[in-house]
């Protein structure tokens, strides 16, 4: 006996399994949303079950099931957190045991993160947690502010590539034909920074009010 299908030749069995497949996922989505709306409540608490449902969603895609290209997507749509304290949980629960997570907190964990892939020769987050020290402290209880100082200083021990060096020059240009561009429109000196693809300009309140008045 030929099995029924549907118009596009399907079989039924197929089409009933998938939209087994699709419920499933879809309540196991709800079941994760629920379980972050409630833990965002008490997120000091909390961060690790967070990080760990986010990334299940991101791991399982299971932001396709209700028709999202991407996490960004999904997190936008849900506002459930932003996209980067997102990641921030992500990278915790990956890099760091909850044990040591919760030990540390969320803030430090992440900041030790960096510490630890900016190092030489790199212990984990975690054994930093466990043993390491920090501006003479503990690596637990140091300031997150102290562990960020430490990452930068031990990433400027780095050689610099031919390419990062280029694009220091280039930095340095941009930086130049911008503030002289302001002296001469009559704004006199303002400082200008290049983080990545991101050009920074600061005017005194003076010159923003000149802006303003000219623009009027």
């Amino acid at each position: 006996m030929a099995k029924a299908k549907s118009s596009d030749g399907r079989s039924k069995l197929i089409i009933a399994t998938q939209q087994q497949a699709l419920a499933k996922n879809r309540g196991r989505l709800r079941a994760l949303e629920g379980l972050i709306r409630r833990r965002l409540a008490t997120v000091v608490e909390s961060f690790y079950d967070i990080g760990e449902a986010l990334a299940e969603i991101l791991h399982k895609k299971l932001y396709a099931v209700d028709g999202h290209a991407s996490l960004d997507a999904y997190l936008t749509a849900k506002k459930l957190v932003s996209r980067a304290q997102a990641m921030k949980l992500i990278a915790i629960v990956r890099e760091v045991p909850r044990e040591s997570a919760l030990a540390a907190g969320p803030e430090r964990s992440y900041a030790l993160i960096g510490l630890a892939k900016a190092t030489e020769e790199p212990d984990s987050a975690s054994q930093l947690i466990a043993s390491g020290t920090v501006s003479g402290q503990p690596a637990a209880k140091a300031s997150v502010r102290a562990i960020v100082a430490a990452a930068k200083a031990e990433r400027a021990k780095r050689p610099k590539t031919a390419a990062a060096k280029e694009r220091e020059k280039a930095d340095a240009v941009l930086v130049k034909g911008i503030r002289a561009r302001l002296k001469a429109v009559g704004f006199g000196v303002a400082t200008a920074s290049v983080t990545g693809d991101e050009v920074r300009v600061a005017l005194t309140r003076a010159q923003a009010e000149r802006i303003i008045a000219r623009g009027g």
